[in-house]
């Protein structure tokens, strides 16, 4: 796709204000009248149908100055064609209403463009939103979008072609995924089968082959077991391990609001490996039902990484996925793309996200400040 962008930021600087005009009557700077193209999704929806939440948004907008033309996406009709359709057709930012699986196929458009993406976060669960500390209450929502910042983010990326903003995971989450989202779609018979094959799955060898030295990319000291199956070959930067799942994420939350990787920070031009060493089936549970009650805590059996690129490979026929969507076996190359995606998001004095407002929250405690 081709780089739209015609400067750099500079380290550390990774916002910019969104452009106001100056009205010569009061002295005043109100925000500029802006045209937005408006991307839904027609056949989805939490509480009610995405249609009938189109009024209240489009008059949230009027209010703040944008003038936002509605586009619903269509089967035969990429949701990021769109996106850059809009582009050429000079418009001053695109929003995009939905959940996360609307929102990244419209972000996907945007990649490396000069025009931000701005969310007006209606999914069911709202992983990027919440990762962009973005407000769930509608007007709120609206006035981000005209009066906030425009800020780079990071993409991630598999196999050179395949974008991913959650994360990707390997191995037990990637082969239960279709299932989960079979269930999420109602047909429910489908968790015994789910169930059957989360026991039943044994830890499988994986290779990580990182960009840069493990004491460089590790994010905590680690301390192997006395009997910890563990063979290192390479010095520095390849190691094999048995696991039940890698996770490799661009921010802290994914799936169904879970907090995976809760140091994982959106803009800081790394991604998060997060290894699941040595868990029993019973310590996975526990693990997945202490973040769900909002419990997280540090778990030894879990190797963090902070690397730009990671390649996975293994023996076996592991699956993979990219933020749910399956990409099929390893190996697979991960990598981030540096601040690729322009969005809008709170300034300080702004309102942001208030989980009593959130239907339904992310299911751990918000992610720590990394230590340097």
């Amino acid at each position: 796709m081709t780089d739209h962008r015609t400067d750099e930021p500079r380290d550390g600087d990774l916002s910019e204000p969104i452009p106001q005009d100056v009205n010569p009557n009061n002295g005043t700077s109100p925000q500029q009248s802006r045209r937005a193209r408006l991307i839904m999704n027609p056949v989805s929806g939490d509480d009610e149908p995405n249609p009938m939440k189109l009024p209240d948004i489009l008059a949230a907008l009027e209010a703040e100055g944008i003038r936002a033309d509605l586009a619903f996406t269509k089967p035969d009709e990429s949701p990021a064609l769109i996106a850059q359709q809009a582009i050429s057709e000079g418009y001053d930012l695109v929003v995009v209403g939905g959940g996360d699986g609307t929102v990244s196929e419209v972000a996907k458009g945007l990649i490396d463009a000069p025009i931000p993406l701005g969310i007006i976060p209606i999914g069911t669960y709202n992983n990027i939103a919440h990762s962009l500390n973005l407000p769930m209450e509608l007007a709120s929502a609206c006035r981000v979008l005209a009066h906030g910042q425009t800020r780079q983010i990071d993409v991630g990326q598999a196999n050179g072609d395949r974008y991913f903003f959650e994360a990707a995971g390997i191995g037990l989450d990637a082969a239960l995924f279709p299932l989960g989202e079979e269930i999420k779609g109602g047909r429910w018979g489908r968790m015994l089968q789910a169930a059957r094959l989360a026991w039943g799955y044994q830890p499988q060898w994986l290779c990580l082959h990182l960009d840069r030295s493990l004491s460089d990319a590790r994010q905590r000291p680690f301390k192997p077991r006395r009997f910890l199956r563990r063979r290192v070959v390479s010095t520095r930067r390849e190691f094999c391990l048995p696991a039940l799942l890698v996770v490799v994420a661009n921010g802290p939350y994914y799936g169904t609001g879970f907090t995976v990787a809760p140091e994982a920070i959106i803009d800081d031009g790394l991604l998060t490996v997060s290894v699941f060493r040595g868990f029993s089936k019973w310590e996975l549970v526990r693990h997945f039902w202490s973040i769900s009650k909002g419990q997280y805590h540090y778990n030894p059996k879990i190797e963090t990484y902070s690397v730009a690129e990671v390649r996975l490979t293994s023996p076996a026929r592991l699956p993979v996925h990219v933020d749910g969507h399956p990409l099929g076996e390893v190996p697979v190359t991960l990598k981030v793309m540096k601040q690729a995606l322009r969005v809008v998001v709170p300034t300080e004095n702004m309102p942001t996200y208030e989980r009593q407002a959130d239907p339904n929250p992310p299911v751990a405690l918000p992610a720590p400040k990394r230590r340097l």
